[in-house]
């Protein structure tokens, strides 16, 4: 057992020293290996492209989706029943304003109309004739009756003064006086209402009589009103020019009250109607531009501007409803899909670089490298809209200077670097075998700019 374990001892002591023999053999290879002056071996500097800040206007944009609509647009129904005798129109057909688009045959109604039509005439004949006064003719004949009552009243009195004086003489019965002065009582009678009636016919009408004959004529004239506007309801006009879209019934059908007859929609009143998200709301106003392109014409591009804004959300999407109208001649249809480029802002004269130069730090700052002598300055920037990943530059950069946008995303302030290209305004082309961005020894992972997908990105959305 001991023999054993001297055994075992050995082995390990052997391999020991084994690798440490080896160790020591590496490390004189490698210090064999190194050079004895210090900096023989130089990395050289990172290879970057540059380009230079510019003054640019840039627009931010909005991408969204519309449809095309008709603000007037109507389902003409029936406020009557019966059996329809014109309906010629199809879909397609374009009609004008008060155009007949369907008629109802009605007989009842056109009997309405005769009836209280004549009865306006009789009322009108009896209001004018009233306003006429009396005639020549009338007039003698109540003066004729004036004179004979009066001529009947004189006769009675000396028939009944014969009748006193006899009766005084026992010549006559009492009974005949009182007879002979009933006579007079009532020729006396006749011959005042004679007399008042001669007056009333030289008067004329009382203004009592005028205004009653008057809004009889009124009462008539309504009625014919009520009855015509019966029969009008069996005539159904066109409300405005319009396109004829649906056409539900023929001539021979049956027309029911509230049912849809014909449809169709007014072809200047198409706009394009589109959502846009509650967080650019705000900023909408009337006449800003946009750009439509229609499925319909593919390749075309129609200008064109924001005409309504609705004032209120829609409550489950929270959008804006907006209308705008084309300002070129487009064949519009109702439906038709279009892909809008609403222009939400635009600012003049603006420092820009592309979005490849700006890096967003871990703290969510943005800073740009700028190349000065050969070597990087890193500028904390502050940033506005972007479009066509060209970013504007609010703050820390000025027009011309020179900012790097390939092989930034290892740099550190004060770096020196190598300008692929010489240094040109735009050194995008491979200018050997060495890759910008690549470090001699090692790559870095480049990091995305927040301006890439930030808010003030070009946005999308319905």
């Amino acid at each position: 057992m001991k023999n054993r374990k001297r055994r075992i001892s050995s082995v390990l002591v052997a391999l020991v020293c084994l690798v440490v023999t080896t160790l020591t053999m590496a490390q004189k290879k490698a210090a064999e290996k190194t050079p004895s002056q210090p900096g023989a071996l130089k990395r050289k500097p990172p290879l970057v492209e540059v380009v230079h800040a510019k003054v640019r206007d840039l627009t931010r944009d909005l991408q969204i989706t519309g449809e095309v609509v008709a603000n007037r647009s109507v389902a003409v129904a029936a406020t009557k029943e019966g059996p329809i005798t014109y309906c010629p129109w199809r879909e397609g057909d374009r009609v004008g304003a008060g155009e007949k688009l369907v008629e109802i045959e009605r007989e009842i109604h056109q009997a309405e109309v005769r009836t209280a039509r004549a009865a306006l005439a009789v009322a009108r004949a009896r209001l004018a004739d009233l306003r006429a006064g009396a005639r020549p003719e009338e007039i003698a004949r109540a003066e004729a009756a004036v004179q004979k009552w009066q001529a009947t009243l004189d006769e009675a009195r000396k028939t009944y003064q014969r009748q006193a004086e006899l009766s005084e003489k026992d010549f006559t019965s009492r009974q005949s006086v009182d007879q002979a002065s009933e006579r007079v009582s009532v020729a006396k009678a006749e011959l005042a209402a004679a007399e008042q009636n001669l007056r009333m016919l030289k008067a004329g009408p009382t203004a009592t009589e005028i205004a009653v004959q008057e809004a009889a004529v009124e009462e008539a004239a309504a009625r014919v009103a009520l009855a015509e506007a019966h029969l009008a309801e069996c005539v159904i006009a066109a409300p405005f020019d319009a396109v004829v879209t649906a056409v539900h019934v023929r001539a021979g059908d049956l027309a029911v009250p509230r049912a849809p007859l014909v449809e169709m929609y007014a072809p200047d009143s198409l706009v394009i109607r589109f959502s846009v998200p509650e967080r650019f709301s705000a900023g909408l106003r009337q006449g800003m531009k946009l750009e439509a392109l229609l499925d319909a014409f593919p390749r075309q591009t129609f200008p064109g501007e924001v005409v309504r804004m609705y004032p209120l959300l829609e409550a489950n999407m929270r959008t804006r409803t907006v209308e705008a109208t084309l300002q070129t001649e487009a064949a519009l249809m109702p439906h038709q899909f279009a892909r809008l480029t609403l222009h939400l802002d635009t600012v003049k004269n603006a420092v820009t670089v592309s979005a490849d130069a700006v890096l967003e730090t871990p703290e969510g700052a943005h800073i740009v490298f700028v190349v000065e002598e050969n070597k990087t300055v890193r500028r904390k920037v502050e940033i506005g809209i972007e479009q066509d990943r060209m970013v504007q530059v609010t703050d820390g950069l000025l027009p011309g200077e020179r900012v790097v946008v390939t092989g930034n995303e290892m740099l550190k302030n004060g770096a020196p670097v190598r300008i692929a290209g010489g240094g040109g305004n735009q050194s995008r082309q491979a200018g050997g075998a060495e890759r910008p961005g690549a470090f001699p020894g090692g790559a870095g992972e480049r990091k995305p700019s927040a301006s890439r997908g930030t808010p003030n990105a070009p946005e999308s959305g319905r």
